[in-house]
Order: C-alpha cells, then structure tokens, then sequence
C-alpha cells in the first residue's frame, strides 16, 4: 500500500506514542513531533506507507537514545499473552478442526492490544475471536496448497500476539508435509515488533523445522526491507507464505501470488477500504484472489 494523505496524523501520533514509552521530556517530545514533521512534509506521496513509518520511528530512536523504546511494552505483553496460553492451547486442541482454531486464535492475538494504554477483558476477547469465523475467507485455498506444501515463511507482526502464532506454526508443522519454516522478525527494534532478539528468546530458534530471517527495521542495515526485490523473491521461493498483521500487508500487498495469505484484524480506515471488509474484522486473504 501507499502512503496516503489519512496516513499522515496517525504517523505524528506514534511518533508521540513511542516518545513516551522512551520517558522524553516535553521539549525533547516536541523537537521529535517536529522533526517528524518536517520529515512528513518531504514525503514522496508513492513511497510504501510501511517505509514512512520505519523513518518516523527511527526518528524517535535517535533523538531519545533510547534503542527499544518498546523493551517494557514487549515484555508486559508477552507475559499477559502467556497467562492465557494453556487454557487457550486446550480449547484448540479440542476442536476437530485445531489448525483452523489455532489460526483464528492468532488473528484475535493481533486483535487485542496487551498494552496497559486500553482496557481488555484479554481472555473474553480470545474466547470470541477464537469462536469467530474470517469474514473474507480463503482458507479451503489454503488448505489445498498446505497438503503440498515443503517449505513455508511466515512474517510475524507483534510481541503478545506472537505467542500465539507459535501455536499456529505448531499446528502447521504437525499437519503438514512442511520440512521448514522460515519465521522472518525485525532485525532491529521498530514499534512492538518481534526482534530477532525476542524471537531468541522466546525459544523459536529452538523449535525444530524452524529457522529465522530479518528483515530490516529501518535502519539500514543489511537486512533487506520488507518491501523489496529480495523478499519478494522468498516468496517466491516458498510454497506459502503467510504474512500476519496489518502493518505486513501494507508492506506487501502489492504482491498479487497465489502462495500468499494475510491474517489479519483490519484496524484502519484506509485498509478497510482496501480490502472491503469493516475495521474490527478478521481476514485470511489470498493475495491472487484479491485483485
């Protein structure tokens, strides 16, 4: 997706978001609001909107000093996540059909922020995004593909609701002739995504059959961006990819294959009307079919 006019406040409100969480100053908060300004006013209006976002950040890593300013978050939300992981792990494997249950238990991960900035009843809203079908679904395709599937990547989205793509990923692993799975986290810090660093230690590089790939956070670093040439030709590579998250379908939803899916809560008025479906709903999308 592109960045659009709409985009442009919400930037200036995570700019705001992540200085606090880097415990700034008032100054030191409005010298980030208006450098992030200024940056928003030289903005290519066809630049990916995922890019604007990483230079928005990176903003705020800079003037702060401060690397993860998500660190605490991450951990406060993995933590809560993991409270309810057992009890949810049973009602999946419960159910006759425990892949797609695991599945729409990973989307209401992405639907609940475990930060202390809302108020949720986290286990009620598991119980009913657990119970809740996708409202644009693609998953028989997906099924159909998965019976002869070798290879799989999966990009990950946040901290909290990554605990319960693990269970996800287990499903996938044991009901499937898949060989590898190539788990791809950020290779820096970048909102509340999952890092290379905590995917390590949440143990996923311990799991058998999966390995981990990084992509970059918008630093610069050596990793390629999510949006290249490069990831693209992973995709490629693999039989399916699975991108979770809607921060990961604006950054390749460009990217019409007919091996790619987007799990997903739509949470923005923009990607509502992208896809069609209402903010609040929960999609399995095959990217072909979306043309």
């Amino acid at each position: 997706m592109k960045i659009q006019l709409d985009c442009i406040p919400c930037y200036v409100n995570q700019a705001m978001e992540a200085s606090h969480y880097a415990n700034m100053n008032k100054e030191k908060r409005w010298k980030v609001v208006k450098q992030v300004c200024e940056e928003l006013s030289r903005v290519d209006h066809t630049s990916p909107s995922a890019q604007i976002g990483q230079r928005v950040h990176k903003i705020v890593r800079e003037l702060s000093e401060v690397d993860d300013p998500y660190l605490k978050q991450k951990k406060k939300s993995n933590n809560k996540a993991q409270e309810y992981y057992q009890e949810f792990r049973k009602k999946v494997d419960q159910n006759p059909d425990s892949l797609n249950r695991a599945a729409r238990l990973a989307a209401a991960g992405n639907a609940i922020d475990f930060g202390p900035r809302r108020d949720f009843d986290v286990e009620s809203e598991l119980k009913q995004g657990l119970s809740e079908g996708f409202k644009l679904n693609h998953w028989p395709q997906f099924i159909d593909q998965l019976k002869f599937a070798k290879e799989i990547i999966y990009f990950t989205d946040n901290s909290g609701e990554i605990i319960y793509d693990r269970l996800f990923i287990e499903r996938l692993l044991d009901c499937s002739p898949v060989k590898k799975l190539n788990l791809v986290v950020k290779d820096g810090p970048f909102l509340n995504d999952v890092t290379l660093q905590d995917a390590r230690s949440l143990q996923f590089d311990e799991m058998e059959k999966v390995k981990l790939r990084t992509v970059d956070n918008g630093d610069g670093g050596e990793s390629p961006t999510l949006w290249s040439p490069e990831v693209e030709s992973w995709i490629d590579e693999h039989d399916l990819a699975i991108s979770k998250g809607q921060a990961n379908y604006e950054g390749l939803s460009d990217y019409r294959k007919s091996n790619l899916f987007f799990l997903l809560v739509v949470k923005c008025p923009l990607v509502e009307q992208d896809i069609g479906v209402n903010v609040g709903e929960k999609v399995f999308l095959n990217a072909k079919k979306h043309e």
